[in-house]
């Protein structure tokens, strides 16, 4: 097989797993060849969720050994704003390197039968726990302290500069002094694996001291120490100091919470009555099933407007429900039909609305993507409607997105954003990314953030909002024999994101109104 070359790199090596071929520096096709393992598929289309790019044609195919992938990935800035600036390319030579971490060994073919069989599922075990210990290898975790002059749009910044840093933020708490002093506490582990270094610590410290140190048209308000440096940054804007220190977490401190600290996180905060988005900010979806083109196989059709983390959420309720993936096609089409009055979504002037194409994506051309999933043959009919019942709850309502009438105190107001682990324990992506480039855009200030992992007993949906894709789907079908006997009964895990807001003059969002535009284009940018 020709092996590509990744534009302004050197050419691969003929036993690569993963190449990419780039068409420009917002598209490049992308080809994964390797030994597979359970959830592979997720996992890879995970990764490219990761780095905000979006799926416009693949192929994903498995022979039992061997796993076969062929994507054409872009940018979503790019499809979105074909006319203008689509933001700084795809770094594809660290997309490969992402990539190839997730591939298997060769030498692991001969045993992929019994790792996928039994020391994920188990022996009558619990397949939750034996799969997300052998898929997920814990890294040491670093705390990394933030400490500098608070403004509109600083934890969105330095959230994406820690991510172009290559560090995972798994927890973080984020709060705001009186003297409006911001202080972020950001749990997170080295991708690069260089860390306690000194020189790994100067780059990092280096980097997010350069955008959490700028100042934007001289507004305030609060946002960051071990080993680190605290420097004055000049800007156009003025100097101020902002102090960065990274320090190894303690060895009681896990990537997940205690779920003990989130039914309390849960129970001390529910103040006030609870508002969600617009029914109208979900896409709607249509899953059928063909049982006829295929005696060895049924066909599940998926058809719904293209979003951000589309396919990943198709293979993460694959990989969830233990479905076996033998084909997936995937196709997008420019969606010709006239778009709903409805579907206009105005926002009130005050809010500093944002109207590029970014921040509203309805103003821009959409597409229809076409997914096509070829599993194992399902002949029970009530099986294949709890498949399609979960495919299209998956696929509809991926996130729950909550505003509180009311917060801590008086002051603020409190937004949650709640999202499914899968089951090996990995946390949906760009979630904090996303949700604060939305308050960003509407100059909202975040005076507090938590992140924290709550467990969801089977049958508690616990979202309030109706998004069933949180629990367990009702019916008994789980209990048969194609789903193995019980993967209806395994415990939901979800990651659940709680800010507490004021706006850009340090008040509470008082007004019905401006709470729905705040928690309607925080779903709107977090499923564009």
């Amino acid at each position: 097989m020709r092996r590509a070359r990744i534009q302004r790199s050197v050419e691969q090596e003929s036993d690569d797993f993963v190449s990419i071929e780039t068409k420009s520096e917002y598209e490049a096709q992308v080809r994964v060849t390797c030994p597979d393992k359970t959830g592979l598929g997720s996992d890879i289309t995970r990764t490219i969720f990761d780095f905000g790019l979006v799926t416009t044609k693949g192929d994903f195919a498995t022979d039992g050994k061997w796993a076969f992938v062929l994507v054409t990935v872009m940018k979503q800035s790019a499809i979105l704003n074909k006319a203008g600036n689509a933001g700084p390319g795809v770094n594809w030579m660290l997309l490969k390197q992402r990539l190839e971490n997730l591939c298997p060994s060769k030498q692991s073919i001969s045993t992929l039968s019994t790792l996928n069989l039994t020391s994920m599922t188990g022996a009558g075990g619990d397949s939750t726990n034996n799969l997300r210990d052998y898929e997920k290898q814990q890294k040491k975790m670093y705390i990394l302290q933030v400490e500098v002059s608070d403004r509109v749009g600083l934890l969105h910044d330095v959230t994406q500069e820690l991510w172009a840093s290559e560090l995972t933020v798994h927890r973080a708490h984020i709060s705001t002094s009186p003297a409006d002093t911001a202080v972020d506490l950001f749990y997170v582990t080295d991708e690069k694996n260089e860390l306690p270094s000194e020189t790994r610590v100067a780059e990092i410290s280096t980097a997010v001291q350069r955008v959490a140190g700028r100042r934007v048209g001289g507004g305030t308000g609060s946002r960051g120490q071990g080993q680190g440096t605290g420097t004055p940054v000049g800007t156009a804007g003025g100097t101020q100091t902002c102090h960065v220190v990274i320090t190894p977490a303690p060895s009681f401190v896990t990537q997940s919470p205690s779920a003990s600290l989130a039914r309390l996180f849960e129970t001390n905060n529910s103040i006030g009555r609870v508002e969600t988005a617009s029914a109208t900010q979900y896409n709607s979806a249509t899953v059928s099933v063909d049982n006829l083109m295929s005696d060895k196989h049924t066909v599940f059709q998926i058809r719904t407007r293209d979003r951000k983390g589309l396919l990943y959420d198709v293979l993460r309720a694959s990989k969830d429900l233990e479905v076996k993936v033998n084909y997936a096609k995937v196709v997008l089409k420019v969606d010709t039909a006239p778009k709903p009055k409805n579907d206009a979504r105005p926002r009130p002037p005050e809010f500093g609305d944002d109207e590029s194409p970014n921040s509203n994506p309805h103003k821009a051309q959409t597409h229809l993507c076409e997914i096509d999933l070829f599993v194992g043959r399902c002949p029970n009919a009530r099986e294949r409607e709890y498949l399609c019942q979960r495919y299209k709850e998956n696929v509809e309502r991926p996130v729950s997105v909550q505003i509180m009438t009311g917060g801590l105190d008086e002051t603020t107001t409190e937004l949650r954003v709640i999202a499914p682990l899968d089951i090996s324990g990995f946390t949906r992506p760009r979630v904090l990314l996303d949700v604060t480039e939305a308050l960003r855009q509407l100059k909202v200030m975040v005076f507090k953030a938590d992140i924290l992992i709550d467990d969801n007993k089977p049958g508690d949906h616990g979202s309030g909002d109706g998004n069933h894709a949180h629990g367990s789907a009702t019916g008994d079908a789980s209990s048969d024999g194609y789903f193995g006997g019980g993967r209806g009964k395994l415990t939901r895990r979800q990651e659940v994101h709680r800010f507490l807001l004021t706006d850009a003059h340090g008040q509470p969002i008082a007004s019905v109104r401006d709470r729905k535009v705040v928690v309607n284009r925080v779903l709107g940018v977090l499923l564009q």
